[in-house]
């Protein structure tokens, strides 16, 4: 293309500002090298932290179990042969307890072991358990020995110090979290205070208990907490590690990544000042022309981040209004469920029933405006594709085009799952979408499902005779932002959630296309038992109604009047002794005035969340029963929490409130 004068203008300025401008250049990049040096180090010490954290959370779950049984009656009892089967109950509840011991300090003997039959003779106490650390509460790895390779926590029992509670730890309870806080390519371990393997990212078996190399024994003999150092591991890799040690057990965890990773970037910057320095002409030609083509890219990127940032935008409108269609539908549908109880007349009856199926129609819409706008970890359960598929069909009809049909063929042989289904659902509307905007003339779109030749998975595939995709396209085309549609026909993140779905489930997704001859997505998908509840699951109306309760106590807190009332009316009605609140202040008073039986508390409240109020519940308390219910919760953060909370989906029904009450109580 020949330049106009302008144009010549604008490259004659821009070479006689390169120099300087490459320089600059070359100094940033320098800086940008290191910072990616010290990115990498400060990311492998998080990781570090991350395994210790979650390593200092097993232990402190595992001493709050042990301080349980060392406080049971029996115990006070000394009546060792009611608290052997005991201990043995708890050890087939905590599958990663290998043992169990009682040692009498002051006689040296064991007086339980559940390692051995229980009699009345007792055996010298355990040398291990001998030569613990008195102020540490967790040992040292141990690899011979009864229910070991283990490692050993220990419980006082009672304030004379006489008797000392331990459990033997199957090490590989530290494993899975090791292994996933290790980034590709490294190698990683978890050691005592000895310097000896607990867990180790490969060789597990081979190595546990025994020691680990002298890099590591160094790094822990500096007694310094935490810090990176050079070392060699026992396959050879020359690496940087870094250690993080907890401060609870004195254990250490240790992930060294390749030295290449932190010396490249040394390399890179020698290099570049020295390359920089004597081709500043020419890579201020390579600058001019780049500026110029980066012009159009970057212009394409600052549309794909506006896109990205508009669904995230109504991802979090289409989260709160289902928040709160959620109360509304929680009080409506409940509301319906029990004046349908006691109207009599037909004709009443057959409008309050209309009334509820479309509040259960409104429930629908909302858990697909939640699907849309989920960002968190999925809730893997068994999902029947039987149900979901079909149950989406007027969706997906709706969605395709006057000239196209669809069809759907679920193999009764592979109808169970495990999944999360509403992003199930979306993945397939997703698929679906695609299919139609592959055949602009019209055209057959097909959804089957189908076992796998591949053992323990299901085949969900979308098939269409859509324009398809050569070879190079189907390869990118997972790739989230890539996309082959017009501008504003496409954000290129459709297949992205389809292979987020399916690997978060433990699966896969194919591609199959040819030019001309349309295309066909397969999802894998690991396959699942039909759950018990799923076989023989009452209709709501045909169910007995609940047996009135014996005064059992229970607070109600919501900031939605509406929902609190209802709750609050229908526990009153069973026989239950209601308190209310509406809000954590409240709530937080209520409960200093009186202990309740349960907690009953919304998740989304103003100032703190009903998590937040249940754990310091649970801190007021020790041992409260906590019921969240809510139609927008983190279930993430509720499975992590130490209160345990039981999580009721809005909206509910009666029935579905009083199961949820009848099974914590009894629990």
């Amino acid at each position: 293309m020949q330049a106009n004068p302008t144009q010549r203008s604008y490259v004659l300025l821009g070479a006689a500002l390169a120099l300087p401008i490459i320089v600059l250049v070359v100094l940033q990049l320098v800086l940008a090298l290191d910072g990616e040096r010290q990115r990498i180090e400060q990311s492998t010490m998080n990781e570090a932290v991350q395994v210790i954290h979650l390593a200092d959370a097993q232990i402190r779950s595992d001493l709050a179990v042990m301080r349980v049984l060392a406080s049971a009656e029996a115990v006070d009892r000394r009546d060792w042969a009611e608290v052997f089967p005991r201990a043995r109950e708890i050890t087939v509840l905590n599958r990663h307890w290998r043992n169990v011991v009682i040692s009498d300090l002051r006689s040296g003997e064991e007086v339980l072991n559940l390692a051995r039959p229980y009699s009345s003779r007792r055996n010298p106490i355990d040398p291990a358990i001998a030569a613990r650390d008195p102020r540490q509460f967790a040992g040292d790895v141990v690899r011979e020995g009864a229910g070991c390779p283990c490692v050993y926590l220990h419980q006082p029992i009672g304030s004379d110090g006489r008797l000392l509670l331990t459990v033997a730890l199957d090490p590989r309870a530290f494993l899975a979290p090791l292994r996933r806080n290790t980034p590709a390519g490294a190698i990683s371990a978890m050691v005592d205070r000895r310097g000896n393997f607990i867990v180790r990212s490969r060789d597990q078996t081979e190595r546990v208990g025994t020691p680990a190399t002298e890099y590591v024994r160094n790094a822990i003999a500096s007694s310094e907490a935490w810090g990176i150092y050079d070392g060699r591991t026992y396959e050879g890799l020359v690496n940087h590690s870094a250690y993080y040690t907890s401060p609870l057990s004195g254990w250490s965890a240790h992930i060294a990544i390749p030295s290449a990773l932190i010396d490249r970037p040394r390399t890179y910057t020698f290099m570049t000042l020295s390359i920089g320095t004597v081709l500043a002409l020419a890579l201020a030609g390579l600058l001019i022309t780049w500026a110029l083509r980066d012009i159009a890219q970057r212009r394409r990127a600052e549309e794909r981040l506006a896109q990205t940032q508009k669904l995230e935008a109504i991802g979090q409108l289409t989260g709160g209004v289902a928040h709160d269609f959620n109360n509304l539908l929680t009080v409506i549908i409940g509301g319906l469920n029990m004046l349908l109880k006691r109207i009599e007349d037909p004709k009443q009856r057959q409008i309050a029933e209309h009334m509820l199926d479309s509040a259960n129609r409104g429930d629908k819409l909302t858990k697909q405006l939640l699907a849309f706008s989920r960002g968190k970890q999925m809730e893997l359960a068994p999902v029947d594709l039987l149900q979901l598929a079909p149950g989406m069909e007027e969706l997906l009809r709706r969605s395709i085009d006057p000239g196209q049909t669809l069809e759907i063929n679920i193999d009764p042989e592979a109808c169970w799952v495990r999944s999360d289904a509403n992003q199930l659902e979306l993945a397939i509307l997703n698929l679906v979408i695609n299919a139609r905007d592959a055949m602009p003339d019209g055209g057959h779109i097909e959804i089957a499902a189908s076992p796998s030749s591949r053992k323990g998975f299901i085949e969900l595939t979308v098939r269409d005779a859509g324009l398809g995709m050569p070879k190079e396209v189907v390869d990118r085309a997972l790739e989230p932002f890539f996309t082959t549609k017009p501008i504003g026909k496409g954000t290129g993140l459709g297949l992205s959630q389809v292979y987020g779905a399916a690997q978060q489930s433990g699966g896969s997704v194919e591609i199959e296309s040819q030019v001309g001859k349309g295309s066909l997505v397969r999802l894998l998908l690991p396959c699942a038992e039909e759950p018990l509840h799923a076989q023989a699951e009452p209709h709501p109306e045909a169910e007995l109604a609940p047996a009135r309760q014996s005064g059992q106590r229970i607070l109600v807190v919501d900031d939605e009047p509406g929902v609190r009332a209802f709750i609050a009316g229908a526990l009153r009605d069973a026989g239950y002794v209601v308190s209310e609140a509406g809000h954590a202040g409240d709530a937080l008073q209520a409960l200093e005035a009186q202990r309740p039986d349960l907690l009953v508390t919304d998740y989304s409240m103003p100032g703190m969340t009903g998590l937040e109020l249940g754990e310091r519940a649970r801190e007021r308390f020790e041992g409260l029963k906590v019921l969240i219910v809510s139609g927008y919760a983190d279930a993430e953060a509720i499975e992590a929490s130490p209160s345990n909370p039981t999580l009721l989906r809005k909206p509910f029904d009666e029935n579905a409130l009083l199961r949820a009450i009848r099974t914590m109580l009894a629990a």
